[in-house]
């Protein structure tokens, strides 16, 4: 799945990292993902993005929060 984000520009490949966070938490069924990383993960066009196309592929939306937001 980390590999989908990337294919799709979600993730640049140097970014490879984040997007495995995301797809091992989708993986796992989290309903949270919580993160320091404002500038890769936690920000509202990242979260759409990752919803959207997890929505378009069948797959469960996930929160990705910072943790001042819990």
């Amino acid at each position: 799945m980390a590999g989908v984000y990337v294919a799709n520009g979600l993730f640049g490949p140097a970014m490879y990292n984040d997007a495995l966070y995301v797809a091992i938490a989708i993986s796992a069924r989290q309903d949270i993902l919580v993160s320091w990383n404002f500038r890769h993960l936690v920000n509202r066009r990242k979260r759409a993005q990752v919803d959207q196309l997890n929505v378009s592929l069948g797959l469960r939306t996930i929160e990705i929060l910072a943790p001042s937001e819990l």
